[in-house]
């Protein structure tokens, strides 16, 4: 019989593995995975939630929102063509952006400049 697979929004993904205490035991990637699959979740929708809970800080929903030229204006105050992309992401984040605003905010700057090609 075909197991269904469930819906989570990643505060769900965060209340199961607070509830199996991910962090403080600093259980890998592969063991948030395996718990958010035995609670319903496909492979990719574990993977991407347990990734988000543990390098994101389960930060999947934005405090604010930005215009394509509020990201450019913050990012070029940070002097974002002279960093990676991984700190990028990690000063809007730090500024109220969520994970996925703040990663798509910074491909497209990168790809607006021609660091980077599509």
């Amino acid at each position: 019989m075909t197991k269904l697979i469930q819906r989570f929004s990643q505060d769900e993904y965060n209340r199961v593995l607070n509830e199996h205490s991910a962090i403080s035991k600093q259980l890998s990637q592969v063991e948030c995975e395996r718990i958010l699959i035995n609670a319903g979740a496909s492979y990719e929708q574990a993977k991407n939630g347990a990734y988000v809970y543990l390098h994101h800080n389960g930060n999947a929903k934005g405090k604010i929102r930005g215009s394509r030229e509020q990201y450019s204006a913050l990012l070029n105050k940070f002097q974002a063509t002279q960093k990676n992309p991984q700190d990028c992401i990690r000063y809007l984040e730090s500024l109220g952006f969520s994970y996925g605003q703040a990663k798509t905010a910074v491909y497209n700057y990168r790809l607006d400049r021609g660091l980077i090609r599509k």
